[in-house]
């Protein structure tokens, strides 16, 4: 018997600008980023460049090089 290990996760958040994210996929690092459309990312991100915290701003970069190539894959 075989099972399908590869079926899409139906459970999951969109954000504000409809980025679906499963359940599967979130980490303590980037469930901050779930409802944050990829504008307020950018705005984010400034802020965090100003304030000199690399780390959350490469977190944030992170983030949106996700989302981006997701819609590019569409």
């Amino acid at each position: 018997m075989e099972t399908n290990n590869r079926t899409a996760s139906a459970v999951g958040f969109y954000s504000a600008d409809g980025f679906f994210q499963p359940l599967a996929s979130l980490t303590t690092a980037n469930l901050e980023f779930v409802s944050k459309s990829v504008y307020e990312l950018e705005i984010m991100l400034d802020e965090n460049v100003q304030l000199e915290r690399y780390e959350k701003c490469a977190q944030i970069r992170d983030e949106i090089i996700k989302r981006a190539l997701a819609r590019k894959n569409r």
